[in-house]
Formats: structure tokens, C-alpha cells, sequence
């Protein structure tokens, strides 16, 4: 236990006694880190924008007028019994004009043009939800059905799949920039978690040298400068779990705005913060090691 708290005391010695050099090198940690939570983020940004929009996707189906009801719901009826289908909604002739004179009541010249016909130019409506979006090429493809085709006077399929398409190359392309700042700050934070140690190694040298006279272990030498890595790691976590969780408390009521509904970042946080903030400090403290281990074996002659 001696030895155990006494090597503690000499990692807290080397990092106050570098005390800029250690602020430099936690703040390149940070940053290493600060970027792999973006990645995080748009992570999941990308999947809740997906899922928003693959939730607003149907295919809206227009009768002819003359269709019966009874036709327009037969047509239901055998769509609601596909294993593709996750619900149909019938719009009614009636409820289709009366929808049509609600989004245009402020134009003059269609709600003029309505008055002068003498019946319902609109006829009902099926408006179908897939259970996925894969499934409408095979939907459409039903829907062309001679059976049908004599009822249907038209399809609007809303394809999202464009947007959807556009949502992941721009989010594909923000994570490979995300990736590749990851990847150099972890680079810097290699080299500047080296240049500590040598650092480090230098200032105590007179010290490590007595040590060594009097029989100590070259693991007992070697342990201060390990855990101060690791030290490193603890403190760029911390500081990156303060940052995220402000900037998710600051940017979140902005990103519920623009999905129109909550989206629950916070809450993701919260339910893998074991996965993300203690896996990062693993990882971290993984390399700050490896980088620590390096520099001893080039610089400490034990």
C-alpha cells in the first residue's frame, strides 16, 4: 500500500510539476474527443431524421368521380390483406372537396371555379401506409391491377427516398470529416502525450537515478509515469462529459423545433453514457499508455 500511494503521489507531482505542458496535452484529448462525440451525435441526428421522414411516406390514391363507394372500399378491403400494407385510409368524395376548399379558401379565382361546377369533381381518396418503404415499387405495382386501373385516376407517391438518399450522403460525408479530425487529434495526441513523458522523465531524472541506486523496480519507476497518462484520460473525459451534456441541454429545444417533436438526445446520452463516455475513457487511456510505454522505452534507461 506504501508503494501503491506513494506512486500516486509522484504522478500528481509530474503533472503539477508540468502543469502547462499536462493543460496542453488534456486539451488535445479533448478535442480528439469533442469530435468522436460529433460523430456520435450525427449518428443518431441521421437516424431520427430517417425515421421522421420515412414516418411521413404514403401513396396517395385518387379515384375517378364516378367510382362507386363500394368499389373504392373493395379496393381497400384487398390492400388492407397484403402483408405490406400497415394501414389504408379511405378519404371520402365529400371530405376530399370539403379538405380542397379548406387549403384553398384564399384563392378567389378556385373557390369561383368550384361554385360554377354543379357536382363534386373530386372523388375519393386511399391514402396507404407501408410497413416499409421498400415495399412501395411492389404497392404501385399492385395498384396497376386492370381490376383497378378503371377506378384509379391517379397516384401521387410522396418519395421521400430522395430525401432520405440526400440525408445520408450528407451526414456520410460530415462523419468521414468527423473521422478524419478524430484521427489527427489523436495523432497530436500521441505525439504530445510522448513529448509529456520525455518531458517528465527529464525534469525527475536525478530523482529516477537515486531511486535506482537504492534497488528500485524499473516498474516501480515506470508506474507514476503510467498512471499520469492515464490521469490525462480521466480529466479530457470529465472536461468532454460537462461540454456534451451543456451543449445537448443548449442545442436540443432547437433540434426539437426543427423535427417538430422531441428527438430525446439527451435521453440517448443518458442511456448509454457507460457505452460512450466510459468506452472513450477506455480507449483513451488505452492510447495515452501505449503512447506513455513508447516514450519510457526511448527516453528511460532503466
Amino acid at each position: 500500500m506504501i508503494s501503491f500511494f506513494r506512486i500516486i503521489k509522484f504522478a500528481f507531482q509530474n503533472f503539477w510539476r508540468n502543469f502547462w505542458l499536462s493543460i496542453i496535452t488534456i486539451s488535445i484529448l479533448v478535442l480528439t474527443l469533442f469530435t468522436i462525440n460529433i460523430f456520435v451525435t450525427m449518428n443518431f441526428l441521421t437516424q431520427t431524421a430517417v425515421s421522421a421522414v420515412q414516418s411521413k411516406i404514403d401513396v396517395s390514391v385518387y379515384f375517378n368521380p364516378e367510382a362507386s363507394e363500394d368499389a373504392v372500399k373493395n379496393v381497400r378491403s384487398y390492400l388492407l390483406g397484403l402483408s405490406q400494407i400497415k394501414d389504408v385510409t379511405y378519404i371520402s368524395a365529400d371530405e376530399a372537396i370539403a379538405k380542397f376548399r379548406a387549403e384553398h379558401e384564399d384563392n378567389a379565382e378556385i373557390m369561383a371555379s368550384l361554385e360554377e361546377l354543379e357536382q363534386n369533381p373530386l372523388g375519393a381518396t386511399l391514402v396507404i401506409k407501408a410497413n416499409n418503404p421498400d415495399d412501395y415499387p411492389f404497392i404501385l405495382e399492385t395498384l396497376n391491377n386492370p381490376e383497378f386501373t378503371s377506378y384509379i385516376q391517379d397516384k401521387n407517391f410522396d418519395d421521400h427516398k430522395t430525401i432520405i438518399d440526400r440525408i445520408d450522403s450528407i451526414t456520410g460525408k460530415l462523419q468521414k470529416s468527423a473521422l478524419v479530425l478524430s484521427g489527427l487529434f489523436m495523432l497530436i495526441a500521441i505525439l504530445i502525450v510522448m513529448n509529456t513523458i520525455r518531458v517528465a522523465i527529464y525534469t525527475h531524472r536525478e530523482e529516477i537515478g537515486i531511486m535506482k541506486l537504492v534497488g528500485a523496480s524499473n516498474w516501480f519507476v515506470r508506474l507514476p509515469f503510467l498512471v499520469e497518462s492515464v490521469m490525462y484520460s480521466l480529466f479530457a473525459t470529465g472536461i468532454i462529459v460537462g461540454i456534451v451534456y451543456l451543449s445537448v441541454l443548449f442545442t436540443e429545444p432547437y433540434l426539437s423545433s426543427f423535427f417538430e417533436g422531441p428527438i430525446g438526445l439527451l435521453n440517448y446520452f443518458n442511456a448509454n453514457f457507460v457505452l460512450i463516455f466510459v468506452g472513450q475513457f477506455i480507449g483513451m487511456s488505452i492510447i495515452c499508455i501505449l503512447s506513455t510505454s513508447m516514450a519510457l522505452g526511448k527516453y528511460l534507461k532503466v
